[in-house]
């Protein structure tokens, strides 16, 4: 451990911010636009231009700074700490058309530890989406979108080998893995009824592993298709208060079935749902709803999933300077994740947040998250439970010029032993826009 260090990165972050203080302008908030939290209102003053290029404003900008992390390797016991240089760039490019849309944007989010690289990561993300307005109450919208990710230390399915009754991780680098995709919508307005249907389709896969004895092992027999059908109609029965009902059916298919293992991982499974969406202009909006969630695997020897599906986000202003967001989601998420005989087909992750957004100034924003996460595995007696809380600031030295700092505690409590975990993460960093 460096404490040394962490209180340093600490102070460094809190002078940052007062010596801005000063400089700062009056709050003057300009009105909420509904669905919007402080974080995302308009300030024209400091706002990104961007570059014009006929009916298209071109955004670059791009963040850099410094990371310190507690316990890199997310391990219980002899935890390591080192200091990442993380570099954010990223581009948008948005129409302005009178009717239809057409947008790109490409990220990424590149990390080089000081001490640890085998830990560093490189992912980006890449999409393009757009929007054709047949009439005033129809139009048809689609996406299509690429991106690298990686599973880190903490994720529940990074493997891990439990044959000498500790946990020794099995693979010596995270895992690499893209996924492709591309998704249709038809949204058809009715006076006061609504009507959505939605198609989809994201294909991933898998880069081999590099394994703490040596050697490489491929991971391809988790390369899937996963495709979803969904269907809402929703209902304003009070001006700004709407009921909906929605259906979704999904199946998935692995490329390679069965897998290394023997185990055909194919499934198929339904959501069925019925809430209610508000949007009370500078007050309230979001929506919340509740229903069944199924999933049946094609091996026998997997565990199928039935049960509650509930999820929502609200977001509150409070004031015009300060807003209030809630989460909730339920879903059914893929596993490969073993412990002696016991396979898991699947684990459900459930996961509520609350987070707060303050206007302190004009260029000086403060944010503060509470989050709980669930991950219960069906197949397998392996229950975790995450808790994370956060507070960050940013501050707009110019239009150009912006500087973002803050501080993550995240602990997780399993079932098992040796799963447990804590982390505390202290991040610094400047960034440029145009």
């Amino acid at each position: 451990m460096k404490p040394s260090s962490l209180s340093l990165l600490a102070l460094a972050l809190a002078s940052t911010v007062l010596t801005a203080l000063p400089a700062a302008t009056p709050v003057s908030a300009q009105e909420l636009q509904p669905g919007e939290t402080v974080l995302e209102r308009r300030r024209p003053e400091v706002e990104q231009l961007g570059i014009r290029a006929g009916s298209f404003r071109i955004l670059p900008r791009i963040e850099t700074g410094l990371t310190y992390e507690s316990n890199v390797f997310a391990t219980e016991n002899d935890t390591r700490d080192d200091f990442i240089w993380v570099t954010q760039p990223r581009v948008d490019v948005r129409s302005d058309f009178n009717n239809h849309a057409l947008n790109f944007s490409a990220s990424g989010n590149i990390g080089r530890f000081f001490d640890y690289s085998s830990e560093n990561y490189a992912d980006y993300r890449a999409q393009v989406d757009g929007r054709y307005d047949i009439t005033r109450d129809s139009s048809v919208s689609g996406l299509l979108f690429s991106r690298r990710d990686h599973e880190g230390r903490s994720d529940p399915n990074f493997d891990v080998s439990l044959a000498t009754g500790t946990v020794v991780p099995r693979f010596a680098e995270p895992v690499n893995y893209f996924t492709h995709g591309g998704e249709a919508s038809f949204n058809q307005r009715f006076n006061r009824l609504r009507v959505r249907l939605t198609g989809g389709a994201q294909y991933t896969s898998y880069q081999d592993a590099e394994l703490t004895n040596g050697r490489t092992e491929s991971q391809e027999d988790r390369d899937r298709w996963s495709y979803t059908g969904t269907a809402r109609a929703g209902y304003e029965f009070i001006q700004g208060y709407e009921a909906f009902v929605q259906g979704s059916y999904n199946w998935t298919r692995y490329r390679l079935t069965p897998d290394f293992g023997g185990v055909n991982r194919d499934s198929d499974g339904y959501e069925i749902v019925g809430g209610l969406s508000t949007d009370l202009t500078g007050l309230i909006n979001g929506e919340i709803y509740a229903g069944y969630l199924s999933r049946t695997y094609d091996d026998p020897t997997l565990k199928d999933f039935g049960g509650l599906a509930l999820g929502g986000r609200l977001n509150w202003s409070v004031t015009q300077l300060t807003s209030v967001t809630g989460s909730l989601s339920r879903q059914v998420r893929e596993s490969t994740y073993a412990r002696g005989s016991q396979i898991a087909s699947s684990y459900n992750r459930t996961v509520a947040a609350v987070g707060v957004d303050h206007e302190l100034l004009r260029t000086l924003l403060l944010n503060a998250r509470v989050q709980w996460r669930q991950d219960d595995f069906n197949g397998v007696d392996r229950t975790d439970d995450v808790y994370t809380l956060g507070a960050g600031a940013s501050y707009q030295l110019s239009r150009y010029v912006f500087v973002n700092g803050g501080y993550t505690y995240e602990k997780r409590n399993s079932n098992l032993s040796g799963f447990d975990y804590s982390d505390n993460l202290v991040y610094l960093r400047v960034g440029a826009q145009m």
